[in-house]
């Protein structure tokens, strides 16, 4: 009940239709609100529609709600923790790790591209490849003032909308 209009509103609606991700109990999707890091891996394995794996669980998953996507997302390359043990779960995920693991899911090549983006230098090293490729595919996009905002939280509608465009 809070979508239409919204910039991301085709893309919320595909991903709804399609089971990856839903709404809440008041029927609002709340597009503007931040995700987490275990829902962005939910959303990701839903969307690419991954069988459950046995992964990696890590010791701040193991009594999470989502666990299994989690493990799965492990299982297949597409997160890591920030170390062996830990996930951070309900941490808000930055765009730049939203970029990894798109990146990691979609198995996309090398960029040749130098990163454009105003705030390029404040772009992790660690993500830089990710970020160049996404944002050369058109995956991920920065904003209006040529800015990426890497450490920024990253919204349920961006992180619907990069993930539409990922399938594509």
């Amino acid at each position: 009940n809070d979508i239409a209009g919204h910039w991301a509103e085709d893309n919320i609606k595909l991903l709804v239709a399609d089971g990856a991700i839903t709404g809440y109990e008041d029927g609002s999707f709340k597009p503007d609100s931040d995700i987490t890091r275990a829902e962005f891996a939910t959303v990701l394995v839903r969307a690419l529609k991954l069988e459950p794996q046995s992964g990696k669980i890590f010791a701040d998953t193991s009594n999470h709600w989502a666990k299994d996507f989690i493990a799965t997302a492990a299982w297949s390359g597409i997160i890591q923790g920030y170390d062996d043990a830990t996930f951070g779960p309900d941490d808000l995920i930055t765009r730049e790790q939203m970029a990894v693991m798109i990146y990691r899911a979609a198995q996309f090549g090398i960029s040749t591209d130098e990163i454009a983006f105003e705030d390029a230098a404040s772009i992790s090293s660690w993500a830089e490849e990710a970020v160049a490729l996404m944002a050369e595919e058109g995956i991920i996009t920065g904003y209006p003032d040529n800015t990426f905002k890497p450490q920024a939280n990253a919204t349920r509608a961006e992180a619907v909308t990069v993930i539409v465009r990922a399938l594509k």
